[in-house]
Parts: C-alpha cells; sequence; structure tokens
C-alpha cells in the first residue's frame, strides 16, 4: 500500500538530494521502489532502514531539501542541465544497468544520448604510443565522418584524440566524466568540453557538484559510458587498465566490442590483444566498424569497388585531387588513405602523390 504520494518535482528533489549525499550511492538508491521514495520524503528517519545496512544515518527532512536546493543552484550557476531518472530526456540506455544513476548532469545536446545515429566509445592508454594517437585520430575522425556519434571518457592520450579529431571533423562527441561538471578532469581539458557543448556535444557527469577526481569514480563513469554507447573500441590498453573495465561493461551489457591490434612487443597492445583472443571484433578501420553496427556489408564484401581506389585507377593524385574527385573533405581522405596504406593497398610517392598497389 502506498503511504504517500509524491509528485514528479518532490521525487527529482528527493533524487538529487540521495544523490549528493555521501554515502548513498547508486547501489544503495536502486533498492527503492516508488513507494520507498514517497516514505523517504515524509519520513527520511522511519523509511532509511529500506537503503540496508552501512547507510550513512538518517538525514533530517530540510537537509535534503537544503541539498537539493544547492545542487539545483550550483547546475544553474554553471549553465547545466539536470536530468531525473523517468524524467523528460532521461536516456532509456543506462536502464540496461543494474545500477543506474538517478539523476545525470549534462551541458549540451542531452538528444545524442537517444539518438538513432550509432554512438561508439573509443577508448584507450593515457600513455599511448604515436601509432596509439594516429589510430585514435584514425577512428575519430572516420566515426565522425561516417555518420556515427564518438563517445569518449575525456581523459588524456587515446580518449583526448579521438574525441579532438571527431569534433575537427565536425561531429559531435559525448564526453562521460568521471567528477562533477564543475570539477572537470584532467582540468586542462575543461575548455575542450566546453566547446565539445557549444558545438552539438554533449559533456554529462552522474556525479554531485564538487566532487573531484577520484580512483573510485572511474569505474562507475565506466559503465555510464559503456551503457549509452552502441559499441566500444579499445584501441590501445595495458591488461589491468580503466579502458578494459570500460570493455568489460561493454560485454555484460551486450555492446559491440572491438579491439584494435598493435605491435606484439609493445605493453599497450596487450589489452587489445586480450580481448581479441577472447572473442572481441577485429577493427580494422573506422568503416568496417559502421558497417558491423548498421548490419550491411563492406563495398569489398559487396564485390564493389571502394570509391578511393577506384579513384586512383586510372594514375595517380594528390590529396586535392582525390578530395576533388570524392566530394569528401581532405582530412577525411586523408585518414583512408592511411588506412589503405596500412592494409598495403596504396602507397605515398614523392611529391605527395598517391599510387594503387595491388590489382584492379
Amino acid at each position: 500500500m502506498r503511504w504517500f504520494v509524491l509528485s514528479f518535482v518532490e521525487t527529482a528533489d528527493l533524487l538529487l538530494a540521495l544523490n549528493a549525499l555521501p554515502g548513498v550511492g547508486p547501489g544503495r538508491l536502486a533498492r527503492l521502489g516508488a513507494d520507498d521514495l514517497a516514505a523517504l520524503g515524509a519520513d527520511p528517519a522511519a523509511a532509511w532502514s529500506r537503503l540496508g545496512r552501512g547507510a550513512p544515518p538518517p538525514p533530517r527532512r530540510e537537509a535534503l531539501r537544503a541539498l537539493a536546493r544547492a545542487e539545483r543552484e550550483r547546475a544553474a550557476e554553471v549553465g547545466a542541465r539536470i536530468l531525473v531518472r523517468g524524467g523528460p530526456d532521461w536516456p532509456e540506455a543506462v536502464e540496461a544497468l543494474d545500477h543506474p544513476p538517478p539523476v545525470l548532469h549534462a551541458w549540451g545536446d542531452v538528444g545524442l544520448l537517444s539518438s538513432p545515429r550509432p554512438r561508439v566509445a573509443v577508448v584507450g592508454a593515457r600513455a599511448c604510443t604515436g601509432y596509439g594517437r594516429a589510430q585514435a585520430e584514425r577512428f575519430g575522425a572516420g566515426l565522425a565522418a561516417g555518420g556515427a556519434v564518438v563517445v569518449s571518457g575525456g581523459a588524456r592520450g587515446v580518449d583526448r584524440h579521438a574525441m579532438e579529431a571527431a569534433r575537427d571533423l565536425g561531429g559531435p562527441v559525448v564526453a562521460v566524466l568521471g567528477s562533477a561538471l564543475d570539477r572537470p578532469y584532467p582540468p586542462e581539458a575543461a575548455p575542450l568540453f566546453r566547446a565539445l557543448a557549444a558545438e552539438g556535444g554533449l559533456v554529462v557527469s552522474e556525479f554531485p557538484y564538487g566532487t573531484r577526481p577520484r580512483a573510485g569514480n572511474f569505474p562507475r563513469r565506466n559503465r555510464v559510458l559503456a551503457a549509452v554507447s552502441d559499441a566500444l573500441l579499445v584501441v590501445q590498453a595495458t591488461r589491468r587498465s580503466g579502458s578494459m573495465n570500460s570493455a568489460g561493461w561493454a560485454v555484460t551489457l551486450g555492446r559491440e566490442v572491438f579491439a584494435l591490434p598493435g605491435p606484439v612487443d609493445c605493453e599497450a597492445s596487450r589489452g587489445p590483444h586480450a580481448l581479441l583472443r577472447e572473442g572481441a571484433a577485429l577493427a580494422e578501420g573506422p568503416e568496417e566498424l559502421l558497417a558491423v553496427l548498421s548490419g550491411e556489408p563492406t563495398a569489398e564484401e559487396r564485390g564493389e569497388e571502394p570509391p578511393l581506389l577506384a579513384a586512383l585507377a586510372a594514375g595517380d593524385r594528390t590529396l586535392d585531387e582525390l578530395a576533388a574527385v570524392l566530394g569528401a573533405p581532405p582530412e577525411a581522405v586523408r585518414l583512408e588513405l592511411v588506412e589503405w596504406e596500412l592494409a598495403g593497398r596504396v602507397v605515398r610517392r614523392a611529391g605527395g602523390t598517391y599510387h594503387r598497389l595491388g590489382p584492379r
């Protein structure tokens, strides 16, 4: 029997306050149903036992109201939206989690989390090699050029290179933070996060305002990152790393997991190689990854000539000439050329022209 009835605004404020209360996380809050929330809203002390052993002392109703008010005031100060579970614009994707966050704080276009466009997380080592950086940029730009939304943890290294490459090509990026919006991490990326949100992207965090980056925050961030993505690509990672934790969440949630092979003598290749041995899909290029997500065969699988190789069939061309023939941005063509060079199908000659190798 329902003892009390809360309006949505009252429920939202209660969830906002509980999310900001130290010692009460998504795991405890997942135990609460509508009746439990109503009971807490009316009499926290009497209903507090529903949160389980180890919960902090029950707060007074006035303290909960003050917490909710402070969170809303801080959101207004930093220009953020607050999404509450069950409310408008709440992303259905996070409901796949056993312990979904009760609230999300957001800058930018929250519609990206419910858009039909594929969302692909590109994650990897902070201390990536030159190869890792080049591949992160290639996939970030290639996915953006193919119409996908690049999802990132916003960290240094692979994450940053992928999202910056996607942004440079005009593609939207979703950055999921492991700290509060008003304490972005890494701190030097704060202007980039603001720019992403202003340019049609999204920056999102489940953490209450004032939360600084702590080691325990990042596995929580990783689960949300995996939940809002349709697929996850690991570019470089050690066997025990945050990227592998994100991949584990993606597997648990039934998301597609891709891994990029690398040099066998490189420590940062061990994570992707382990994933490949365990059944992750091999990622050789953005087009291949997008084809898997769409369920459509690639041009080569259909027996068709890829447009770039067809453009080189008549003879060598420069980057600008290829861009003009293909009607594509030079940066996107350059990234595809790198892909074909790695596959041994194209070589760059002295003078800057590109030559096709192999049968026509």
